[in-house]
Order: structure tokens, then C-alpha cells, then sequence
């Protein structure tokens, strides 16, 4: 196997690969409503709202029971659909350590019959959650994630995955559905293209690419000689570890900028190599977070530390402590705190943990592994430009609360 038969294997898929984004980008193919108004990744107003808004009989969509059929019969839950209500984020009692708290999508019957949706894109999750939903009611909890992930042990404890609690993706089980859906709205243009842009959308997201006929050619021209289907066999089984590289070298600038600028790294020599490596080679979990943390203020009992880390996208923000004890943002003799971090900017968002997390002005998703964004971590010198911008980012939010917190 020559390296100029490798060499041309690549240059004859980036021939076909390019050739269908011309196309897209003639024929407006690559225009998604979600992406352009910028919501793709908010879980309430888009991907719980518009789920909910499918399953409800009683949607916008005009289609009666169609599309909760076809999801109840997919997922084998049994629903009078002539009775069935749906709510998003309904609200179920004052949180405690075992009850209460807000359901993303909850879909119920006059006879008691139920399921329940809890949607994870990227945030995380909260202590107990899932064991509170359990408790409200114990059948058909669905936790949907944008790969069939596991929830984090802090969030089901003694309950058992597909026993108390079913993983779902929206890689394959929500695409799959939306694919049905959109067969049932073949003769309506308006809703059937706006299921597309969805599952457009999920395609994004995930990795996937949204162009059959191109994957069919680069398919078939793999599988066209044995020479090409081993060329692509090696340059898959090098493929993770070159994601594990591109990544590390993005942590590696990053610290050496956080540093260049002044800022203070807490256990800096915590990150390694195998916390990345791992992110790629272990079970998809939701247990893998990493970063870096800096810590910003303390006084007396109290200590606010900023954090950058990666789950699917690299997010960050600013947490709290009082006395050692962690996950108290959302208290109320904490609101003060909260209040100026939400001030900062408007895309912070607080729950138990963070007294505002946000992602990164730059999408960098480094599961998915698929933008441009990622791809251009390669090239040194937009490696470096990233990561100065990303710090010149954060130190102004930091800078900024620093300025508060004086003035306390």
C-alpha cells in the first residue's frame, strides 16, 4: 500500500465531497432556518418545544395523533392518543434531594398512561433528577441525549439504565422518528420542510452529513477496489487518534495563553493527555468533563472560581462555594452572585452548579468532530488564534466580575 495511492484516495473523496457542497451551495442547500436565527442548541425553546409540538395531537401541524403514534409505537409505550396532553417544562413540586423539579417534556393521558422526556443536548446534569422523575412516576422515562449517553451516577443513583430509566439518541431514535414524520407530510411543503430543517439541524450537530447521494458515492468509490477499501480502513483506524491530537494541541495552546495573560491556573497539571484520550476511546458517558479552572475571588466563606471545559462543545463559566461545598448556585442567599454574573452577558445561564456557564463564542464541538470551526484546529497558526481569542474572551468576563466583586 503506497502513500501516493493513500494521497489520492483523499484527494478523490475531498473531489466528491467538494463537488456536492457546490451543488449545496447553489441550490441553497445549505441554508437551515434554526441555525441562521441561531438557536441550535437551545433545548427549551427549540429542540424540547419543537418535539413537544410534534407529539401533541392538538400541534399547529394540523395532523392529529399521526406523529405520537408513530413515536409510541417506536418506543412500545401504550397511550390513549385520543386523551393525550403535552407539556414542556412542567412543573412537578419544590425541588427536594428526591421529588420535584421541572420535566422537559411530558406527555400524559386521561387513564394515567405516560412517558417522559428529559432532553440533554450539552447541560449538565442536576443531583438526583432523574431519581425525582422516577419518583413522580416511575414508567416510560426517556433520557435523550444527541448520542444515547448514560446520565451521570449523581443523577439516577440506585435506578437502573433500561430498567427505570430508557437512553435514547438523537442520532439515531429522534431522526429516525422525524424520518417517519416527515413520510406522513410528504403532500404538505410547509411541514415537511420544516421537519427537514430539524432533521437537518440534528445531522449537524451530531456529525452526520445530510447528503445520501454524496456518502453513496463516497461509498461506492471505497468499496470499488480492494486497494481503496484498505487505504480507508487504516485511515479510519487512525482516525481517533488524530481527533485525540487535534484536541490536545487545542488545550495546550489554550493553557499556555491562559497563562501569557496573566491568569492563574488551580491544579493546572490536573489536564493530561489521557483525560483526551479517554474522551474519545472510553464509553460515551456523561462523566468525562475536563478543563481548566481559574480561581477568580475569596472572602471569608465564600469562593467563585471560572471554568472552561468540554463536554460536547467546550463551555465555560463561573461556579460558587460557600465553606468547601459546591452546587449551591441556585440558592437564594446565593442570588446576589448570580445576579452579577448574568449581568456579564446575556447567553449565561444559571442552574445548581453554575452560577453561569455559556459556551464559547467559537462552536467547538469536539464529538461531533464536523465544522469548520474543528477543522481548522489543524492549521498552527488558526489553532493559536482561536485560543487567544477564546482567552481575550474570558478574561473580560472575568476582569469584569473582579470589578464587582470589589464593590461588594
Amino acid at each position: 500500500m503506497s502513500k501516493m495511492n493513500m494521497k489520492y484516495l483523499i484527494e478523490k473523496v475531498s473531489e466528491i465531497s467538494n463537488k456536492y457542497q457546490h451543488l449545496a451551495e447553489v441550490s441553497g442547500d445549505n441554508f437551515n432556518v434554526f441555525s441562521v436565527i441561531n438557536v441550535t442548541t437551545d433545548e427549551v425553546r427549540l429542540h424540547s418545544r419543537f418535539i413537544a409540538e410534534l407529539l401533541n395531537p392538538k400541534g399547529s401541524h394540523g395532523q392529529g395523533a399521526v406523529f405520537l403514534q408513530i413515536f409510541i409505537d417506536k418506543f412500545s409505550i401504550k397511550l390513549d392518543t385520543a386523551s393525550v396532553r403535552v407539556r414542556v417544562e412542567e412543573h412537578i413540586g419544590t425541588k427536594t434531594e428526591t421529588n420535584g423539579g421541572y420535566l422537559d417534556i411530558y406527555v400524559f393521558d386521561n387513564r394515567g398512561a405516560n412517558f417522559i422526556i428529559e432532553n440533554k443536548i450539552y447541560a449538565p446534569d442536576q443531583d438526583n433528577q432523574l431519581l425525582r422523575y422516577y419518583n413522580f412516576k416511575k414508567d416510560n422515562i426517556l433520557y435523550l441525549t444527541l448520542f444515547g449517553d448514560a446520565p451521570s451516577k449523581n443523577s439516577y443513583g440506585s435506578l437502573k439504565i433500561d430498567v427505570d430509566f430508557k437512553l435514547i439518541s438523537y442520532h439515531d431514535d429522534i431522526k429516525d422518528w422525524l424520518a417517519e414524520c416527515r413520510k406522513e407530510a410528504v403532500e404538505l411543503p410547509l411541514l415537511r420542510e420544516g421537519i427537514s430543517h430539524y432533521i437537518n439541524l440534528i445531522e449537524t450537530i451530531t456529525g452526520q452529513s445530510s447528503n445520501d447521494i454524496m456518502n453513496d458515492e463516497i461509498r461506492d468509490y471505497i468499496s470499488s477496489t480492494s486497494d481503496n477499501l484498505k487505504q480507508a480502513a487504516l485511515i479510519e483506524e487512525n482516525m481517533m487518534a488524530a481527533k485525540v491530537k487535534i484536541q490536545w494541541s487545542f488545550w495546550v495552546s489554550l493553557e499556555k495563553k491562559i497563562i501569557q495573560y496573566g491568569l492563574i491556573l488551580v491544579e493546572k497539571d490536573s489536564l493530561t493527555w489521557q483525560n483526551v484520550n479517554g474522551y474519545y476511546t472510553k464509553s460515551r458517558n456523561r462523566d468525562t468533563n475536563y478543563g481548566f479552572w481559574i480561581k477568580v475571588y475569596e472572602k471569608d466563606s465564600i469562593t467563585i472560581h471560572f471554568g472552561i471545559e468540554v463536554e460536547n462543545q467546550i463551555f465555560c463559566g463561573f461556579t460558587l462555594e460557600r465553606n468547601g461545598k459546591g452546587s449551591i448556585s441556585k440558592l437564594p442567599e446565593n442570588t446576589n452572585f448570580k445576579n452579577l454574573v448574568l449581568d456579564l452577558n446575556d447567553n449565561y445561564i444559571n442552574n445548581e452548579h453554575w452560577l453561569g456557564w455559556r459556551f464559547l463564542n467559537q462552536k467547538l464541538d469536539f464529538r461531533a468532530f464536523n465544522s469548520e470551526a474543528i477543522f481548522a484546529l489543524a492549521d498552527r497558526n488558526n489553532l493559536e488564534k482561536t485560543t487567544d481569542e477564546i482567552v481575550k474572551d474570558i478574561l473580560k468576563d472575568i476582569n469584569e466580575l473582579k470589578t464587582k466583586l470589589e464593590n461588594i
